[in-house]
């Protein structure tokens, strides 16, 4: 496995460079304290900053990891779905994937490619041979809109996979706040034109300090109501730095979780 010298290690960009930084926030004693609200116009000065500072943020060098997506449903009921993780760097842009593997339970063939390049939309092509309705599937490009739909069936969107939701164009710090025992700045992101049954607010937490790990996020429904939690979570110690080995995210609604998991320091 081809690893990046990075802090954060292999997948550490640019969804994972946000979660893996945080690796000092684990196994400190969870300490919430809130101040006051900003004032809007600052809020939203701080928001463009944070937000161009996330955007911009590129891939060290190209990676490939190994994992799996582990999903429990609202019964309980658990299913494993082995998994690859790649990042391809151009001189313009640079794309995430993120593909299943066939096991005994699973055939595998679901891709996702997130192409992004600085101050650009990003590009999503999904590859669904189960939804492809064709002896020999193809990529379909998803709009933005289309974003708010399960990869392989898991709790993680292709919005959540993307960020899409720093490119909403509501954008306001709301506040600093302690969690995890760190300083954050609190981002709430507004969807305008939200597609039903998908995200309208999303409040993050990002650390104040560069760069900015993802501590936390919150995600609501048009109504207001709480749709999603997802927070990082196990670490692992590889060659002498800590790295990201899982994350999750819940379902509020439905009662269903998923965590994906790296195999860190593995082929």
């Amino acid at each position: 496995m081809k690893r990046s010298g990075a802090c954060c290690g292999a997948f550490g960009r640019p969804l994972l460079v946000l979660l893996a930084c945080v690796a000092a926030c684990f196994g400190q004693r969870q300490n919430e304290s809130s101040r006051a609200l900003l004032d809007p116009d600052r809020g939203e000065k701080e928001a463009r900053a944070l937000v161009a500072e996330l955007l911009a943020v590129r891939p060290e060098a190209n990676t490939t990891n190994t994992g799996s997506v582990r999903i429990r449903d609202a019964a309980g009921k658990t299913r494993q779905i082995p998994a690859r993780f790649e990042i391809f760097c151009t001189p313009t842009n640079w794309v995430s994937a993120y593909e299943t593997l066939p096991s005994p339970d699973e055939p595998g063939g679901v891709r996702l490619t997130i192409t992004r390049a600085a101050q650009q939309p990003n590009r999503y092509e999904l590859l669904d041979p189960a939804g492809a309705g064709r002896a020999s599937p193809v990529a379909k490009e998803l709009t933005a809109d289309e974003t708010m739909l399960p990869f392989a069936g898991s709790d993680f969107w292709v919005a959540d996979l993307g960020l899409e939701f720093l490119h909403w164009p509501r954008q306001r710090v709301l506040k600093y706040e302690m969690r995890h025992g760190k300083s954050c700045k609190v981002l709430e992101s507004v969807n305008p034109q939200p597609v039903p049954n998908g995200y309208a607010r999303v409040v993050s937490w990002f650390l104040i300090e560069s760069p900015h790990g993802l501590v936390h996020a919150d995600a609501y429904d048009a109504k207001g109501d709480l749709l999603k939690r997802f927070d990082p979570k196990s670490l692992e110690k590889v060659e002498g730095e800590y790295q990201l080995e899982e994350m999750e995210i819940r379902n509020r609604q439905t009662g269903s979780q998923t965590w994906i998991k790296f195999n860190l320091g593995r082929e």
